[in-house]
């Protein structure tokens, strides 16, 4: 009688209103028959748990009674320990002695579920604590990379490489700088993009609408530096002033709400330009329900100083399911799903003008609103497809050898 691999998903915090491909390729891999799943996390996020993943959710931050019940397990295992510490103390990863205590109390909780594979999200310190857990506890592990924490909060990758049975990196710019810096040791790195369930997210709106007086702009994501909204903010006002009938929203929450709010201000825009959701988003549905209403949708995100940028945003897809065209601007790994004058318009990173332009020309020019629309539809239903994404990274978890 063949037997479910059991799988031990960690994820920081979850749900998060903006990493909704998480959640729905989580929720996609639990369909499988084969696969028992546990999602572990350490805070409860905003968005909400489907049925089919409350059971398989646990939520448990270390805390310092914790860490002292961890003791006897501790002294339990000193020798293999000490054995990891003194390796810890040689190579690169010399700053994670903490990271490395914390982990021994995650590996004895992860331990409960007896878990065959763990399987952490982001290249950061989340993937750390499973990286020792799983020498700990003498099980495989993977990780599933992104975009800030391959280029910005990314931790221990060399040994990582070495030690995790697999990478998978979710877009081709992430994907080529880890090739580049690190090499791929022995194949592990893999290409393997999320992808977005066409017919449910229709369905999951296909009886409530929305309708604005104007013709409608929309943008999507966190109020933050990267996102590069105050770009898009100034090509508003060139769009009120050339006299362009038009709305614009943007839903999203972040620290720079306040800041955002200003500039609408100061520029005059308030009756044109509106953010949804008081700094704190809006529920999924909701916010596809915006998207199924949108004349066009703005992605004016950029690369900050810090090298933080997307990689295939999230919200693109969501635009593609519902046909609406897109302009965004050429950075990261856009161009994997943005081609320009065929699935959208693409401009200069940080160029308002640029923006005004492309979006005057959407506005209008219905013909080619539907041609970018259906175009970016096709694109997403060939390349971005849940079904068959899952499939691939079903592939490489199912590979991973099995212990215990």
């Amino acid at each position: 009688m063949e037997t479910k691999k059991r799988i031990l998903v960690f994820v920081p915090e979850f749900p998060v209103l903006t990493e909704t491909f998480i959640l729905r390729e989580l929720e996609k891999i639990n369909e499988y028959e084969d696969i028992d799943l546990t999602v572990f996390s350490l805070k409860k996020g905003k968005g909400s748990i489907p049925d089919s993943l409350k059971e398989k959710t646990v939520y448990w931050r270390l805390n310092i009674a914790d860490a002292l019940s961890t003791l006897p397990y501790f002294l339990l295992h000193f020798s293999k320990l000490r054995k990891i510490f003194l390796k810890i103390k040689k190579g690169e990863s010399s700053d994670s002695f903490y990271v490395f205590l914390k982990s021994v109390a995650y590996s004895r909780k992860f331990s409960k579920y007896k878990p065959q594979l763990l399987f952490a999200h982001f290249l950061s310190e989340s993937s750390t604590i499973v990286m020792y857990a799983s020498e700990i506890l003498g099980i495989p592990y993977g990780i599933s990379a992104h975009a800030k924490d391959v280029f910005v909060t990314s931790h221990c990758v060399r040994e990582k490489i070495q030690t995790a049975q697999f990478i998978a990196v979710c877009n081709e710019n992430a994907y080529k700088y880890l090739l580049e810096k690190f090499g791929n040791v022995n194949n592990k790195i893999h290409l393997i993009h999320h992808g977005i369930d066409i017919e449910k997210i229709t369905k999951s709106v296909e009886d409530r609408d929305y309708k604005p007086e104007k013709p409608l702009i929309l943008s999507v994501g966190r109020l933050v530096e990267k996102k590069g909204l105050q770009y898009l903010i100034d090509a508003a006002k060139i769009l009120k002033d050339k006299k362009i009938d038009f709305s614009m929203e943007i839903i999203g929450f972040g620290p720079l709400y306040r800041d955002i709010l200003e500039q609408i201000k100061e520029n005059g825009l308030e009756n044109e330009v509106k953010i949804l959701g008081e700094n704190k988003g809006l529920p999924n549905e909701e916010t596809l329900m915006h998207f199924k209403a949108a004349g066009v949708f703005a992605f004016p995100s950029i690369e900050t100083e810090e090298k933080d940028v997307d990689g295939i945003a999230n919200v693109l897809l969501e635009a593609g399911v519902f046909r609406v065209p897109v302009v965004a601007s050429d950075t990261g790994s856009t161009h994997e799903i943005i081609i320009d004058g065929e699935t959208g318009l693409l401009f200069s990173p940080g160029n308002s003008n640029a923006l005004a332009e492309k979006l005057e020309i959407l506005l209008n020019d219905e013909d080619l609103r539907k041609k970018l629309g259906n175009n970016l539809y096709s694109k997403i239903e060939k390349d971005f497809d849940i079904n068959k994404n899952t499939v691939l990274l079903l592939a490489t978890l199912r590979a991973q050898p099995v212990e215990g």
